[in-house]
């Protein structure tokens, strides 16, 4: 199985912290946040290419979703704080030649609070070693 997820999260929390240190950066969804501004990566789906599978069918390529949620709380900069996030995190996906799929305004249900939702695709293929162990992956553009 290709799992980038940690590959990802890592990245984008990296690049989030650098600029915006107080920031809170989760891999799952937040439910209530103590701190904003928050961000959510989130894995939403992988599917293997099967065309590219091995003859013992292991993956070659798979093609991964992610969502992201960014949230601020200010009254009156919310809406520029999370977008200046938004490019970071633009930045950082983009570095992992993850494509932008969506990227819009969402209501939330606290209504203080501003949110912004980015949807990403990416293919990514395991490069193994002669006894078939995954020492990498190489990302492309679906």
């Amino acid at each position: 199985m290709i799992d980038i997820e940690s590959i990802v999260f890592d990245t984008v929390y990296n690049a989030v912290i650098a600029e915006f240190p107080a920031a809170r950066v989760d891999a799952g969804y937040i439910e209530k946040s103590a701190t904003f501004p928050a961000v959510e990566v989130i894995e939403t789906n992988s599917v293997p290419v099967r065309s590219t599978n091995t003859d013992d069918n292991a993956e070659n390529y798979t093609r991964l979703y992610y969502e992201v949620n960014i949230y601020s709380d200010k009254q009156d900069t919310a809406k520029s704080e999370v977008r200046s996030i938004a490019k970071v995190v633009d930045d950082a996906m983009q570095s992992l030649k993850c494509y932008r799929t969506m990227m819009h305004q969402l209501p939330n249900q606290d209504r203080t609070i501003f949110r912004l939702y980015m949807r990403y695709e990416v293919v990514a293929k395991a490069i193994t070693d002669k006894d078939g162990e995954i020492t990498g992956y190489k990302f492309y553009r679906r």
